[in-house]
């Protein structure tokens, strides 16, 4: 009896010790955002006790799987993934508080840009396409900021993170998977995540790397060469019969990039979990919480079966100390030397004086991320790769900054595909120069029926501990209000208006917080007005009058500005505060039989004071509110006659359409406006945008009998404006479908459609 008690004693003892070693391996396929159903797998194991002592995965894969490495528990990573920074990160997007609006250059109606280095003694074509649809410089900071600490907790060995991981990249340079087993963890992940076109790809030891998924999309493989462990689980989120849609180019690139893999847990070594994720694409982040509730209800479905596979448990609270004990070890997130590669001495000197702005020994991740975003602001700089080492001994990090400095020449293409005629095309050309100071030059040329222009501008920053900019502007812009269309609504008035502008502009700017800048300046133009104060019913060039202005303008103004788009935004907002004081004078030219015939030149002095917000609230996850106010005050005397006043009046232009179009009642020297914008999301890039805005005159011109422009002083002549739109962003422009209808004339309703960006650039009194 003893004897058979010992057996038995000795058989419970050897099966705790068989179950207490038996090691689970978790395999996570690629598949875009589809692998947030790898999120919901992760839950329902960990709330069953299910242990995961070895992590791999590829594309999507490796994101979850080294999230999970690193100690993050699936709700940690929803909450990442479903976060507006992450968000940013995807799309390439800057956020919004460090938008540096300071070295930001004049918004275009660009679309397409491409660098075309001067150092290549043969154009290649290949290099002026864009290597990515998506921006790299937020991925470049992001896994930073979130591998950096983890990296050095490992000591680049991803044997010794919370659970051992591998990631599966693409080498394409050999054509094979890369396995990364050790090395800097943000590029282990990021490699294995850059699908071709849509991200760019990593260079790790002059190793080319792209998405994983190319060659190994469920790297099984690599998890029994490795780990070896007992059980294997997998879950994969692709469907190898599905077909992309006709539409849905990055699909099409899925299916043509990625070479066949071995979808299968080998048999009796595991379980693999497929998921039914039809219709996801692979940017479709916003589906956040079903992809989660697929991946956990399938693997709640499938527990029995994983609990008879998995014998051993682990106690969910255990779990949670154990990932707070392991990132409790983590060093602080702090800097204490750079280094910068790829550059010279003079672009050294000034990247550097960006960055360690404050002096002091140590400097901080938020401290470097301002001074990162600050210096990719103005293009001088076209990427910056940061790595980070640390060194116990110092408890700091060395920041690593891998530079590529932009010693081409940037050319830009710009449209506006209208309904009316507003279409346009720009075409810019830019320079830069990073030294001592960084320098920057464009020209611009618009051409279009409304606006013909062409711009010369250059800049130069200093790097000096409060920065400071001198820029000099010249331009040469004809401005048509609808040639040939009707303009003015009585009979008796202008149907045709050309606005002449030849100026030059000197600003002196500095910087007011990361989203503010003040600027001081002073401008010299010579304008020119063309119109007719009389109906007629044809008419020619010699048919118009002609009001000449010869200006001075001195200017002061704080514009702060961090708006989430140069066109429809969504988030952020925007204020400034200008005053000017412009002197000069006023030459009025009629035409007669054998010419032009002049009245005496006129003195022309007045003061400006000009003010407006524009801003943008979440109501929530589908509703924004947006909500304007402008401004304009001046005491600019009536002009040669009542058509010059009205035109040289400022207009109030909230919409798209009432910057090209000529509306009399919607100009004032005197005048309050006030908006509301209810924007509702239908679904990401894709929102229903309303606007409504209140038009408050203070000085309006009557006509006398003798053409003379007189001012009268009252509140009584407000007009509306209402338009709806439905507004498309393409990550290169906007699509928008809009219907309007302006209080005065009576009827004036407008249907359009816009393609492109419907920019026209600064004016001499801007």
């Amino acid at each position: 009896m003893i004897r058979h008690r010992l057996l038995l004693l000795l058989f419970n003892l050897l099966l705790v010790l068989t179950l207490s070693a038996q090691q689970v391996g978790l395999v996570l396929s690629g598949g875009g955002a589809k692998g947030i159903a790898h999120i919901g797998m992760l839950q329902a194991l960990e709330e069953n006790g299910i242990p995961i002592d070895y992590v791999a995965g590829t594309s999507i894969g490796a994101i979850v799987s080294g999230l999970y490495a690193m100690g993050y528990s699936p709700a940690d990573m929803m909450e990442l993934i479903k976060s507006p920074t992450f968000i940013t990160w995807m799309n390439g997007t800057i956020e919004q508080d460090y938008i540096n609006y300071f070295r930001q250059s004049a918004p275009t109606p660009e679309i397409l840009s491409t660098d075309i280095s001067l150092r290549d003694t043969v154009l290649k074509p290949g290099k002026i396409l864009p290597n990515s649809l998506m921006n790299p410089i937020q991925m470049n900071y992001a896994f930073l900021q979130l591998t950096a600490q983890y990296t050095a907790l490992c000591r680049n060995d991803f044997n010794h993170l919370f659970v051992p991981f591998r990631s599966v990249a693409a080498d394409v340079n050999n054509r094979k998977p890369y396995v990364f087993r050790q090395g800097d963890l943000g590029d282990a992940i990021r490699t294995s995540m850059s699908f071709p076109f849509v991200f760019k790809a990593i260079k790790v030891d002059n190793r080319l790397l792209y998405d994983g998924g190319i060659y190994n999309n469920f790297p099984v493989d690599v998890m029994e060469k490795d780990f070896n462990p007992d059980v294997i689980l997998g879950s994969v989120v692709v469907d190898i019969n599905e077909k992309p849609d006709d539409y849905d180019m990055v699909a099409q690139l899925q299916t043509m990039i990625i070479h066949p893999s071995n979808y299968e847990v080998p048999a009796g070594k595991g379980i693999q979990l497929t998921f039914n994720l039809k219709g996801v694409s692979l940017l479709d982040f916003h589906k956040a919480d079903s992809l989660f509730r697929t991946g956990y209800e399938g693997a709640m479905a499938n527990m029995d079966s994983i609990k008879r596979m998995v014998q051993r448990r682990v106690d969910p609270f255990d779990l949670t100390l154990r990932r707070y004990q392991f990132k409790s070890r983590l060093p602080v997130m702090r800097f204490k030397e750079i280094v910068i590669n790829g550059t010279n001495e003079a672009e050294r000197n000034y990247i550097f004086k960006v960055l360690r702005q404050t002096g002091e020994a140590y400097f901080t991740l938020e401290d470097f991320k301002v001074g990162y975003f600050k210096l990719l602001a103005d293009r001088k700089i076209k990427e910056i790769v940061p790595h980070a080492i640390y060194n116990p001994y110092d408890d700091a990090f060395t920041l690593i900054l891998d530079v590529e400095v932009n010693h081409s020449i940037r050319l830009s293409i710009g449209a506006n595909l209208s309904s009316s005629t507003s279409n346009q095309v720009y075409l810019g050309l830019g320079f830069n120069v990073l030294d001592q100071y960084s320098q920057e030059y464009t020209l611009d040329a618009y051409m279009g029926r409304v606006l013909n222009a062409v711009r010369a501008k250059g800049v130069i920053f200093s790097s000096d501990d409060v920065p400071k900019s001198f820029s000099a502007e010249f331009s040469s812009l004809n401005f048509n209000f609808f040639q040939g269309e009707k303009l003015f609504y009585n009979d008796d008035r202008p149907a045709f208006i050309k606005q002449r502008e030849n100026y030059i502009k000197f600003r002196f700017a500095m910087p007011a917080m990361v989203n503010g800048k003040m600027e001081m300046g002073l401008s010299g133009g010579i304008l020119m007005d063309e119109y007719m104060q009389t109906k007629l019913e044809t008419f020619s060039n010699r048919s118009f009058d002609r009001s000449l202005y010869f200006l001075l303008n001195g200017a002061i103004r704080y514009d702060f500005n961090n708006l989430n788009a140069k066109q429809y935004p969504t988030a952020g907002k925007r204020t400034y505060l200008g005053l000017q004081l412009l002197t000069g004078l006023e030459s009025f030219r009629t035409p007669d039989s054998v010419g032009y015939r002049s009245k005496p030149d006129k003195n022309l002095t007045y003061t400006q004071f000009s003010a407006g917000f524009e801003r943008y609230l979440s109501l929530n996850k589908r509703c924004i509110l947006g909500l304007l106010g402008s401004t304009v005050i001046n005491n600019k005397r009536a002009l040669d006659n009542y058509t010059a006043s009205v035109v040289q009046s400022p207009g109030f232009t909230p919409t798209l359409h009432s910057k090209s179009a000529f509306n009399e009642a919607y100009r004032s020297n005197q005048y309050l406006a006030l908006g509301v914008m209810p924007i509702w999301n239908l679904q990401p890039n894709l929102f229903v945008r309303t606007e409504y805005y209140g038009f408050f005159p203070w000085t309006m011109y009557e006509r006398s009998a003798d053409q003379q422009a007189i001012p009268v002083h009252k509140w009584s002549n407000i007009q509306y404006i209402a338009e709806a739109s439905l507004v498309y962003s393409l990550p290169f422009a906007s699509l928008s479908l809009f219907v309007n209808n302006y209080s005065y004339p009576k009827g004036n309703w407008n249907v359009g459609i816009n393609l492109g960006y419907l920019l026209f650039g600064s004016r001499f009194h801007d």
